[in-house]
């Protein structure tokens, strides 16, 4: 649960901050990325990686990935749980529906909320989004990668999904964690290629 929680922390703070550029808004998100990544408190990687860590590899950050995304509420649907790493499962709401496109390519995902997380204070606004796509064990790591974002402020039925921002799970660096694998409804028929890289 750490790691939802800082990356929550990262897609707060930088999905809403007032930027000279989009550019610099990335770079500035990676930019904490890779010192969480450093910080030998808050690293995910083992410690004897720490010390050599460079930085994360990323795609050239490309705008076409932030998209506008129209939002049909599920707030109704069943509960679902989703796989854990561990072949255990972990309890969801469905909170929405998002469409978009890509290069005019019709992509939907399903978007989420955890019911776990929901009782934290000050995270009761939190979206997770797992997907998976097809650049998933050529470019990206095997299993799918996280989009973070919270509940728009106006009601407007739209959200921005930012996969410059995608990041792989923390089971893609070490086996110690426990990560949830992203659902079959949740898989894009089209590379990804932005958001973090996976070698």
């Amino acid at each position: 649960m750490k790691y939802v929680v800082w990356m929550v922390l990262l897609a707060v703070q930088f999905g809403t901050a007032q930027t000279p550029s989009y550019l610099e808004e990335i770079k500035k998100h990676r930019q904490e990325l890779n010192k969480h990544f450093k910080d030998k408190k808050s690293s995910p990687l083992p410690k004897k990686k720490i010390k050599n860590f460079i930085g994360l590899p990323f795609f050239p950050v490309d705008e076409k990935y932030k998209v506008k995304a129209k939002m049909t509420y599920t707030f109704n649907a069943p509960i679902q749980y989703i796989a854990n790493t561990d072949g255990k499962t972990e309890a969801y709401q469905q909170y929405a529906v998002a469409t978009f496109k890509i290069d005019d390519k019709q992509c939907t995902l399903y978007i989420y909320q955890s019911l776990n997380l929901m009782k934290q204070k000050g995270f009761e606004n939190y979206l997770f989004i797992p997907f998976s796509d097809n650049s998933n064990g050529k470019s990206t790591y095997g299993s799918g990668r996280y989009l973070d974002t919270t509940i728009p402020a106006e009601p407007t039925g739209y959200i921005t999904l930012d996969f410059n921002k995608a990041y792989n799970p923390y089971c893609a660096y070490n086996e110690k964690y426990v990560c949830p694998i992203p659902p079959k409804n949740n898989h894009l028929d089209l590379e990804i290629r932005a958001g973090v890289k996976y070698k």
